[in-house]
């Protein structure tokens, strides 16, 4: 009888991190007093503000997506530079739209040195 082929193993090697650190793709600490709310016509608006508390400009994207449980009900990219010590009121309206006011929305910021 011959043996069944035998399963690779993925590599066990980690990934290496970036050493490039003047990107950072977890800055939500950078939005501030942020809401994202559906209004009774099922239509999302989202605001906050973005606060640089570095000595550098910085280039700050902010995702925006909007769910009903898996599936995506509309999303949107707000781009800002912000100056340093500075911080920059950003809004997206009528961005998703649900069924009356259900839905989650939850907002991604990452930063990078302005250029």
């Amino acid at each position: 009888m011959s043996q069944p082929p035998s399963e690779s193993s993925p590599p066990t090697t980690a990934p290496s991190l970036p050493t490039d650190v003047s990107t950072s793709l977890n800055a939500i600490d950078a939005l501030q007093e942020h809401t994202c709310a559906a209004g009774a016509d099922g239509q999302w608006t989202f605001k906050g503000t973005l606060v640089n508390s570095s000595d550098k400009a910085k280039k700050y994207t902010v995702a925006i997506a909007v769910t009903v449980g898996a599936a995506v009900q509309g999303h949107t990219l707000i781009t800002e530079t912000v100056q340093a010590g500075k911080s920059a009121e950003v809004s997206a309206k009528n961005f998703a739209k649900t069924t009356g006011q259900t839905g989650t929305c939850e907002p991604v910021v990452s930063v990078e040195d302005a250029s």
